[in-house]
């Protein structure tokens, strides 16, 4: 016979974002972006440094001229330099023509040659093979009429040079800086994903150990860490809560249902053992007909229960009278149990978004709990105070010891175990179920009792119109 491998999920390759982690996506994307930003600086800083240069190379070439033209003395038509005129400063040749044209004194720089007329308070660049050079004449006029030129010459070697070293040095800086950047980049990326790692780890020993009760309990980092810790930590302590409750639940249910079981068998066994008179069969089926019921009573709680623990009960709100549905109860109880002395202290005409089958059980099971465990005098109350609505039900009872109070909301549980097998069919789900009800509608429920002394079960929820 074949197998049948449906069921299985076919096998495939990891796409590329899932087989690359988070950790190597921040480094590259940020070294890259750190590649990316130091070429800009360095194209930047070679531009700035070479307009810079060229723009200082031009200005030392104008203020050459210009400081060696008052150094420049006409006698007897002979142009002569006086002491303070400089043929080279500050990288720029100075010459001196007369007004022919004529060389009078002065070199260029060495492999420098041009046939460039002169052209008075203009700068001009040349090439002279391979280099490139800025020449400036100024057009001098002396006292006696005579006229004479003055040029400068300079290479722009000095700036090119200046761009080299610039780019020279950001070529060791900028790639120093980038590794650095990597490397800063890698230990700070590696310690805000830190808690992801501690995350998966634990919960990969949770998965194998199945140990819900362990926490992370972060410390010295940052602060998205933190809450994503504290986070993790809340989920960690609602599932084993959850978890708990459910184990709790199964215990229970499994312990509340063996009773009415065990009760049918031994009835069937016992009816096909011993009776033989229709008065003993109709006995016989009157209990097994109380605890198949009880049992029912119990499975269709238990269903509820679980619809609102799970949130898919379905919740109907609709503006409503509660002190009419309140006192619809207490009638329908007062009749149920004519033994107890009922007493109502309901404020008319208070009304609230409620669900009305919600309530009506609420105040159902408070007061079936106050008649069967109570004592003979019941009352019932209905007030609205400073937009809170508060409803209780009091009874004179044995009450309930302080150490138990918190345990009456717990499912399954009851004070006395006789009362599980009672004949009215208690199985401790009422006021479970209660509080419950209370969370849906944003109330809460409260307690206050002392032994001998009675009970009083108090609801607090908001008015909302």
């Amino acid at each position: 016979m074949a197998k049948n491998n449906s069921s299985k999920a076919p096998k495939t390759r990891p796409q590329f974002w899932e087989a690359i982690s988070v950790k190597f996506i921040i480094i590259f994307w940020f070294t890259l972006l750190m590649v990316i930003v130091s070429a800009l600086v360095m194209v930047f800083m070679l531009t700035v440094s070479r307009l810079t240069m060229e723009q200082d190379m031009q200005r030392r070439v104008l203020s050459g001229v210009k400081a060696n033209s008052n150094d420049l003395k006409c006698e007897n038509d002979t142009i002569q330099a006086k002491g303070g005129f400089q043929y080279y400063v500050n990288g720029v040749y100075c010459l001196i023509y007369d007004a022919n044209c004529n060389k009078v004194a002065g070199e260029y720089p060495e492999g420098f040659y041009t046939n460039a007329g002169f052209e008075d308070g203009i700068l001009r660049a040349t090439e002279c093979g391979d280099k490139k050079y800025y020449i400036y004449d100024s057009y001098i006029t002396f006292k006696n009429g005579r006229h004479a030129w003055i040029r400068g010459v300079s290479l722009t070697t000095t700036t090119v040079t200046v761009a080299s070293t610039v780019a020279k040095v950001a070529s060791y800086v900028l790639p120093g800086v980038v590794v650095a950047s990597a490397i800063g980049g890698y230990f700070i990326t590696r310690a805000a994903l830190k808690p992801i790692d501690e995350i998966t780890k634990m919960s990969d020993e949770i998965s194998e150990g199945r140990d819900l009760s362990r926490r992370l309990n972060m410390r010295n980092v940052t602060k998205e860490a933190y809450i994503l810790g504290q986070s993790y930590d809340k989920m960690l302590e609602r599932l084993e809560r959850s978890f708990d409750m459910e184990k709790q639940f199964t215990s229970d249910a499994s312990h509340e249902l063996r009773t009415p079981t065990a009760v049918i068998i031994s009835q069937c066994e016992y009816a096909q053992e011993h009776d033989t008179t229709p008065e003993e069969f109709q006995d016989t089926i009157g209990i097994i007909k109380r605890q198949a019921r009880r049992m029912n009573a119990m499975v269709s709680q238990l269903l509820s229960f679980a619809r609102m623990e799970q949130g898919t009960q379905k919740v109907k709100l609709e503006h409503a009278d509660i002190s009419d549905i309140v006192e619809a109860v207490c009638e329908e109880q007062a009749e149920l149990n004519p033994e107890v002395d009922f007493q109502y202290a309901i404020d008319p005409g208070i009304c609230s978004n409620v669900d009305i089958t919600l309530m009506s059980r609420l105040v159902e099971n408070l007061i079936t709990n106050a008649c069967k465990f109570g004592g003979k005098h019941v009352k019932v109350g209905l007030y609205e105070e400073d937009g809170q609505i508060y409803l209780f039900v009091r009874d004179d009872g044995i009450g309930i010891s302080p150490e138990n109070q918190k345990k009456v909301w717990d499912r399954f549980w009851q004070a006395e175990p006789s009362r599980s097998d009672n004949r009215e069919g208690s199985n401790g789900l009422g006021l479970s179920m209660v509080r419950e009800i209370a969370k849906i509608h944003r109330g809460e429920m409260s307690l206050q009792s002392a032994p001998r002394q009675g009970s009083t079960f108090t609801l607090k929820m908001p008015k909302e119109e």
